[in-house]
């Protein structure tokens, strides 16, 4: 049911965007932001879910904590960035959301570096010298 309503409110907001564009277009950007920060608050708590699952799925398989948390925040970064991405072209902003995607991909691939690192360690060890 909670669909129906983030569904809702997407529907009212883009309705009342498009009604007011024509005269107000900053005060549609507005809603259109605010609306997307709204969907965002109101899904973020179910990640608790999500990550408590992984952590179970993990100490199972004996897989190092720090690995895990790693990864969850490799994840929420690229949503975050993702999310943000969105809204500045959503505000016409195509080249600050260009220069973001890029920097985002970095990020991302400077924080999973150790990961890359553990996986060749781990290879070279099993490879006889």
């Amino acid at each position: 049911m909670e669909i129906m309503q983030l569904i809702g409110v997407a529907l009212v907001s883009t309705t009342l965007c498009l009604v007011i564009k024509k005269d107000r277009p900053e005060i549609a950007n507005f809603i259109a932001i605010i609306t997307g920060v709204i969907i965002l608050m109101s899904v973020v708590y179910k990640l608790n879910f999500i990550i408590e699952g992984i952590q179970g799925l993990a100490d199972k398989a004996n897989i190092p904590t720090m690995y895990i948390s790693l990864i969850i925040k490799l994840i929420g970064i690229a949503y975050l960035v993702e999310f943000a991405i969105s809204l500045c072209k959503d505000c016409g902003e195509n080249n600050i959301a260009s220069k973001l995607e890029f920097g985002g991909k970095i990020v991302v691939m400077s924080m999973s570096f150790p990961i890359l690192l553990s996986i060749v360690e781990m290879v070279l060890s099993i490879i006889p010298s």
